[in-house]
């Protein structure tokens, strides 16, 4: 799984680095360093965008980085978030919140969360998902304890939203 780091581009993008990324020329300046590793990213994997050595995110570095590349990529790339802080969080979840969209997250504590404007069914599919490496539509449901019909539209919203993929008939949660 690819994995962008952004406190090395941090320290790259901006003179005398340090681990903040606050104002939106320097979070548009990390976006940019960022979309130049894409097109060398292979479309069908996860790219993960580590937060680990960001001390501080404020939204409009949030909005920047997580909120455009999401709007620009996130049709066609499986994008993550892993070493994320309560307080990245706050500012990342007010962006998707803006902009209708959602993300899987994994804390410092190894934890994941989906961050973003997602329904409580929804989440608990993507949890019933994440129970294993792979999961059919029916162990989904069977997992929820709801009939197949109502499992399957919660699906298709965590395939809509990219933070689940598919292959046949097994979902599989964006979680490694």
């Amino acid at each position: 799984m690819p994995n962008i780091d952004l406190g090395t581009i941090l320290q790259d993008t901006v003179p005398f680095g340090y681990g903040d990324l606050v104002t939106r020329p320097t979070g548009r300046a990390v976006r940019s360093s960022v979309e130049e590793m894409l097109p060398h990213q292979d479309a069908g994997k996860t790219t993960v965008i580590d937060f680990s050595a960001v001390r501080c995110l404020d939204i409009s570095c949030a909005d920047e980085i997580v909120g455009k590349l999401l709007l620009q990529y996130g049709k066609g790339q499986y994008f993550m978030l892993s070493g994320v802080s309560e307080a990245h969080c706050e500012s990342i979840d007010l962006v998707l919140e803006r902009h209708g969209m959602a993300v899987v997250a994994r804390d410092r504590d190894g934890l994941l969360q989906l961050l973003g404007p997602v329904d409580a069914p929804v989440r608990e599919a993507f949890g019933a998902v994440l129970q294993s490496d792979r999961s059919a539509a029916s162990d989904v449901a069977d997992r929820l304890a709801v009939p197949m019909e109502a499992a399957l539209p919660l699906l298709d919203e965590l395939l809509t939203l990219r933070l689940v993929t598919r292959d046949a008939d097994q979902f599989r949660a964006l979680s490694a």
